[in-house]
C-alpha cells in the first residue's frame, strides 16, 4: 500500500506554510453565486525539500486568519510523512475534507521528491496518454454562453464543453442551444445543474425531471451532473428514465473515502471525482479504480482551482487514464500564479489536450516563493 512506500521516508516534518491567493471574478451557479473566493497554496517542508497543495478556504469573505486556518496542523510539525497522512485521514471530519486534502497533496508531492519517484508512481497510476481538457462555461446570459463558447473553440477546446445550468428549464434550454450552436454537432456537452431541478428537500419527481433532461437532450445536452439531489437508486431509476442522456454523478461522490463504499454500477454514464473535495489523493485513487471496474468512464473535474492543485489532477486525470479532465490553469484568474511557475510537469496542447512532458520527482511542480509572496495576500507559517 502506497503509505507502506510513504513509511521510507523518515525525516520530520520542519515547517508548514500558507499562501494567501484570492481571487475576485464572480461565478454563477444554481444554489447562488461566489462574488470572490480566497485560495490557500500549501507548502510543507522537510529539509531543503518541500511538496505544494492548494484548495479554497473561503467564499465570498475578505477576511481569513491563516495562523487559525494553520493552528489543527501543527501537531504535524515532527512527524514523518506517513505519521502525517495517517493522521490526517483519521481527522478527516475534524479538518474537513478541502484541508485534509490539500495537505495529503502536499505530503505525496513531499514524498515523491525525498524517494526520488513520480507521485504518479508512488500512486500506482500508469497512465501516460494526454486527456482532453473541458472547458467550463459559467454564465446564465445565452449571449455571454456564445461569447464564451467562441473563446473555448477559438482556444482549441472542440471535443468537450461543459456549461452550468440553473434548474430553470426555458433558461438551461437556451444556454444548451447557444453552446451547441457554436461548438456543432461533434461536441460533447455536458451541462451541469448542482442539484437544481430537484434540491434537497423538494418532491419534485423523477418523471417531472427526466422530462426536463429530455427536452436539454434535444437541445443538444449529452451528459447532465447532478440533475437533483437523489439517493442511489433514485440515481439508477433516473438514468433508466433518462435513457440516453448520460446522466453524471457529483456530489454523491463526496468525499472519497465514503463513496468507494456506496457508489456503485448504473448511476450514470459518467463519474465525476471533484477536486477540491474528495478529501483524499489517495482514497480519490480507490475510487476511480471501483468506478472503471464497472465499465463506466470516469471524469476528473474541477473545484475553480487556479494554482498547484491543477497540474496535480491533470496528472491523476493521466495516470488514471480518465475521459477527460476540467481542472485547467483560469485566464484571469491563474495568471498572477502563472508568474511564479519555475517548471511544471504538465502542459496544454494546441488541440486541447493535457500532457505529462516530464517525469520528475512529486508532482514536478517548482515554484519561485519569493514571487509568490508578492502575488499573495497574506502568508502564514508554522
Amino acid at each position: 500500500m502506497i503509505i507502506d512506500r510513504l513509511d521510507r521516508v523518515t525525516e520530520p516534518i520542519r515547517s508548514i506554510e500558507l499562501y494567501r491567493y484570492d481571487v475576485n471574478v464572480q461565478r454563477t451557479f444554481s444554489h447562488g453565486a461566489w462574488t470572490n473566493r480566497i485560495h490557500g497554496f500549501i507548502r510543507i517542508s522537510v529539509g531543503d525539500r518541500s511538496g505544494w497543495g492548494e484548495n479554497i478556504m473561503a467564499v465570498n469573505r475578505e477576511e481569513l486568519d491563516l495562523n487559525e486556518w494553520l493552528s489543527p496542523l501543527q501537531e504535524l510539525i515532527g512527524m514523518s510523512i506517513g505519521e502525517a497522512v495517517r493522521t490526517v485521514m483519521s481527522r478527516l471530519t475534524e479538518l474537513g475534507s478541502k484541508r485534509a486534502e490539500m495537505v495529503e497533496t502536499a505530503l505525496l508531492d513531499l514524498a515523491g521528491q525525498l524517494l526520488g519517484q513520480s507521485a504518479l508512481e508512488l500512486l500506482g497510476l500508469e497512465g501516460k496518454e494526454p486527456v482532453p481538457g473541458l472547458f467550463c462555461i459559467l454564465e446564465n446570459d445565452p449571449e455571454k454562453v456564445r461569447e464564451r463558447a467562441q473563446s473555448s473553440w477559438d482556444q482549441g477546446y472542440r471535443t468537450h464543453l461543459k456549461v452550468k445550468l440553473f434548474g430553470d428549464i426555458a433558461l438551461d434550454k437556451k444556454v444548451v442551444e447557444a453552446a451547441r450552436d457554436i461548438m456543432g454537432p461533434e461536441t460533447f456537452i455536458v451541462g451541469d445543474v448542482n442539484d437544481g431541478y430537484r434540491p434537497k428537500k423538494s418532491d419534485e419527481s423523477l418523471e417531472g425531471i427526466a422530462a426536463s433532461l429530455r427536452i436539454l437532450q434535444e437541445a443538444g445536452l449529452n451528459a447532465c451532473e447532478d440533475p437533483a439531489s437523489l439517493t442511489v437508486p433514485q440515481w439508477i431509476e433516473l438514468q433508466r428514465q433518462a435513457d440516453t442522456l448520460e446522466l453524471l454523478p457529483d456530489a454523491p461522490l463526496r468525499p472519497a473515502v465514503e463513496a468507494v463504499h456506496s457508489v456503485t454500477t448504473g448511476m450514470g454514464g459518467i463519474y465525476n471525482i471533484h477536486p477540491g473535495c474528495a478529501g483524499s489523493l489517495i482514497h480519490a485513487v480507490e475510487l476511480a479504480r471501483k468506478i472503471q471496474s464497472f465499465g463506466a468512464r470516469l471524469m476528473i473535474g474541477d473545484d475553480s482551482l487556479v494554482g498547484p492543485a491543477c497540474t496535480v489532477w491533470q496528472q491523476l486525470a493521466i495516470g488514471l487514464s480518465a475521459d477527460w479532465v476540467e481542472a485547467l490553469e483560469k485566464p484571469g484568474e491563474s495568471d498572477a500564479f502563472a508568474t511564479c511557475v519555475i517548471a511544471q510537469a504538465t502542459s496544454r496542447t494546441a488541440d486541447s489536450q493535457v500532457n505529462l512532458h516530464r517525469s520528475s520527482p512529486g508532482f514536478g511542480l517548482v515554484l519561485d516563493e519569493k514571487q509568490l509572496r508578492l502575488v499573495c495576500r497574506d502568508y502564514g507559517k508554522i
